[in-house]
């Protein structure tokens, strides 16, 4: 059990926006957050005072935060798992090397679910040293549809080519999407292209001693990749609750059967045929489960340092309808001046990620909404489109401000 009295210092293994809301969440339990960060002004170094400089890469680096605090999180599953493993404190380190090391690489992550009997989408292993006659030979030249996969480094939309069976042009995005794999030395594979009606997602959470629990099956949206939305319960959407029971299961037994301490998440799709199949997992936090920060008894950020502190989880109960819209940004903007966060309304709740670079479609923060009595949904999701439409347009207008003679984008070039 925690004893805040000794006020415990806990490492998190990355700086964005998902370290952020768990260092925040560190603070209201009585942790001492330390950050791994090459840059005190990234997202999480912005939010606490003790920090180590370096990246989750280097053997040396991770040496120098694991020695140091009582116990660390990941932020990412992308973290390099041999230098974790050559600091010789691996074990302080939740989840275990081992679980981070089947579930950063989706291939793996495919032969898990075929182990455990777990309905996913038909998996395609390399059979030919020569990438293009595989991808001839599944796709009958073309023709077929095909999803073809980085096995690791993979997220929000990178690493996944859609073959949608267009012949030729397929074959040459193929290609294209093969050789930059070779040139980073990537494994890959091929998956059977789903046909599904939504795309769900279930945030669950267990302890050492197998105490688990799930949050509610939510309806996500996706846009060129990126989540986009979020709303839920599912049950309450017009998902069929066998769906959620089946979720919950699956989550448990995947859970159980690797030993993950803390929080984790598994994207699902809902077939035509009302089949639910498993896409994939995130051993961490997850943009799915933001909602918990406010619709929740208990946040995903909370319950994540519960199970690693081996205390009691919180309850998962939340309001009968809640969504997230997440904050995208519109433009290349070369100014941080940009990235400004919108203004919340009476019924929205504003998380933003302080991030000081600003790309297309980068994640700058997220807007909840909720409501008591699914009755009044309505108004939830108009308070929400408002604050989103209005955040949009002022994005827009200081995007034409910068951009125009004399602004900040020609006086960046002078």
């Amino acid at each position: 059990m925690l004893d805040i009295t000794r006020q415990q210092r806990w490492g998190i293994l990355g700086d964005g926006q998902l370290a952020r809301m768990l260092a925040l969440e560190a603070f209201n339990l009585g942790l001492r957050p330390v950050i791994l960060t090459g840059d005190s002004s990234s997202p999480a170094g912005q939010v606490s005072p003790l920090i180590v400089r370096g990246h989750i890469d280097s053997r040396d680096d991770l040496h120098a935060i694991l020695s140091q605090v009582d116990g660390a999180i990941i932020e990412s599953e992308f973290i390099n798992c041999d230098a974790l493993e050559a600091t010789g404190l691996a074990d302080k380190v939740a989840p275990s090397i081992a679980v981070i090391r089947v579930l950063q690489n989706k291939l793996q992550q495919k032969k898990l679910l075929q182990e455990l009997n777990i309905p996913s989408s038909t998996l395609y292993e390399k059979t030919t040293a020569d990438d293009m006659a595989w991808i001839r030979l599944l796709t009958n030249d073309g023709a077929k549809p095909l999803v073809v996969k980085f096995a690791v480094l993979g997220y929000d939309g990178k690493g996944v080519l859609l073959l949608n069976g267009a012949g030729s042009s397929d074959l040459e995005k193929a290609e294209d999407f093969l050789t930059t794999a070779r040139k980073r030395k990537l494994p890959v594979y091929a998956e059977e292209k789903i046909n599904f009606t939504k795309e769900l997602a279930m945030v669950a959470v267990r302890k050492a001693d197998g105490q688990f629990k799930s949050w509610p099956l939510v309806i996500t949206e996706q846009r060129g990749g990126i989540c986009d939305k979020v709303a839920g319960p599912a049950c309450s959407l017009g998902v069929d609750k066998k769906a959620q029971d089946d979720a919950h299961n699956v989550c448990e037994k995947i859970a159980a059967h690797l030993g993950i301490i803390g929080v984790f998440a598994v994207e699902f799709f809902l077939t035509n045929q009302g089949d639910l199949l498993v896409n994939e997992i995130a051993p961490r936090v997850h943009n799915s489960g933001h909602y918990t920060q406010n619709a929740g008894c208990t946040s995903q950020f909370e319950n994540h340092w519960r199970a690693v502190l081996n205390m009691s989880l919180g309850p998962t109960e939340t309001a009968p309808f809640f969504a997230m819209q997440n904050l995208l940004s519109l433009h290349e903007f070369t100014s941080k001046e940009c990235a400004t966060p919108p203004r919340a309304g009476e019924l929205t709740h504003i998380h933003w990620y302080g991030k000081r670079g600003v790309s297309p479609g980068r994640k700058l923060g997220h807007i909840n909404t909720l409501c008591q009595d699914i009755s009044h949904k309505g108004d939830a999701i108009s308070a929400l489109q408002s604050t989103y439409g209005r955040w949009q347009a002022e994005q827009r207008e200081k995007f034409q401000n910068i951009s125009a003679p004399g602004g900040l984008n020609n006086e960046h070039k002078n």
